[in-house]
């Protein structure tokens, strides 16, 4: 086995953050970037989240989850970006546990 690799997780607002501490959750989303991201962290390995200049809790990542049709799936909305019209949502999914 791998020895355990550390990543911090960027999240944009602190509604996310907020989400990903409640549910000891982390979410990608629906694009290139998302799941590179995904495939790249492993069970196994641990996270933390990056909010500002600040880093918040230490979790390791007990499971991954790809969902299809994630549309409706809580706890975050998808999003869809004025410019491009894209619409996004967070089906790479990682299980924490603290």
């Amino acid at each position: 086995m791998l020895d355990p690799r550390y990543y911090l997780i960027s999240v944009s607002n602190k509604e996310n953050l907020d989400l990903c501490i409640k549910y000891n959750l982390a979410g990608f989303p629906s694009s290139r970037n998302g799941l590179w991201t995904f495939l790249d962290i492993n069970v196994g390995d641990y996270v933390s989240f990056l909010y500002g200049t600040r880093v918040k809790n230490l979790y390791r990542v007990m499971r991954k989850i790809a969902y299809k049709n994630a549309e409706s799936l809580p706890p975050w909305e998808s999003i869809t970006f004025r410019e491009s019209g894209n619409t996004y949502t967070f089906p790479y999914r990682l299980e924490l546990k603290l």
